[in-house]
């Protein structure tokens, strides 16, 4: 019994370390992020895209989310907040794409599927029986931990 318990405590050992050499090898190198910059214009300060801004200055990303409000009961409300919201994440990944491998000029559609870290929420507002929210992300946070399993462009 006493050496299973060694080999336990020796495998989630292994396990700590094997992830947290990992977890830091997944760090964008200053190299690759000057290299993306450059890749994208080289443009000082806020770059708009069609997805998305871009401060490169502050190293962050913006997005809007935007949802038809169906009504005006609590529940359209909440329906029409978690709709843009989810646009907004959509718009995180597709501009991840925009700034990692370009788009063409006459964009007829893409789609995107893919894994996107938490952002933070900087507003929310109804405006013409739309919700919008608005979110922004550490652009590390963006090139690092957000992920594309796959994407069509046309």
């Amino acid at each position: 019994m006493r050496c299973r318990v060694c080999q336990a405590i020796a495998v989630v050992t292994l396990g700590s370390l094997f992830l947290g050499f990992s977890g830091a090898a997944l760090a964008i190198s200053p190299l690759n992020m000057e290299k993306i910059w450059k890749n994208n214009g080289a443009v000082e300060g806020i770059q708009e895209f069609r997805f998305g801004l871009v401060d490169w200055t502050g190293l962050t990303v913006s997005v809007e989310g935007v949802a038809p409000l169906k009504g005006a009961l609590p529940s359209a409300r909440l329906l029409g907040q978690r709709a843009a919201l989810t646009d907004a994440r959509r718009n995180l990944l597709l501009l991840l794409y925009e700034l990692r491998f370009g788009l063409p000029e006459k964009l007829e559609s893409i789609e995107v599927s893919g894994r996107i870290a938490e952002a933070h929420i900087d507003f929310e507002r109804v405006k013409d029986e739309n919700y919008i929210v608005g979110l922004t992300l550490p652009l590390e946070k963006l090139l690092d931990e957000c992920v594309i399993f796959g994407a069509v462009v046309r």
